[in-house]
């Protein structure tokens, strides 16, 4: 019976997510693009720590459209990239090389 239990527990402890949870904001910029076609707003977001700063990076579905990174609040911070000329607001070239990956926030799960 102890066994039993044991692996009972054990697997529920193995198959529990981890519950994330985002700014509201974020959320609601999420639901408003699944409430658009696909592509016209973003594709992913992901968190960076940049700075010391949790920051949001919203990239686009294609096109030359700049990627750009939000707070908390959703203000709007800079565009470390996209474009015509690739480097976004060309203000935060260090962004990729300084800014480390935390999650991947959200992918547009639609085809």
């Amino acid at each position: 019976m102890k066994i039993l239990l044991a692996l009972t527990l054990g697997c529920c402890l193995l198959s529990c997510k981890k519950n994330i949870s985002i700014p509201t904001c974020v959320q609601n910029r999420i639901d408003s693009a699944l409430a658009k076609p696909k592509g016209t707003l973003f594709d992913a977001v992901a968190a960076y720590n940049y700075k010391g700063k949790e920051i949001y990076l919203y990239t686009p579905g294609c096109c030359d459209r700049f990627i750009e990174a939000w707070d908390s609040n959703c203000q709007y911070l800079f565009s470390p990239s996209g474009g015509i000329t690739g480097c976004g607001d060309c203000n935060h070239s260090d962004f990729f090389t300084t800014a480390k990956f935390i999650r991947m926030i959200w992918e547009d799960p639609r085809p």
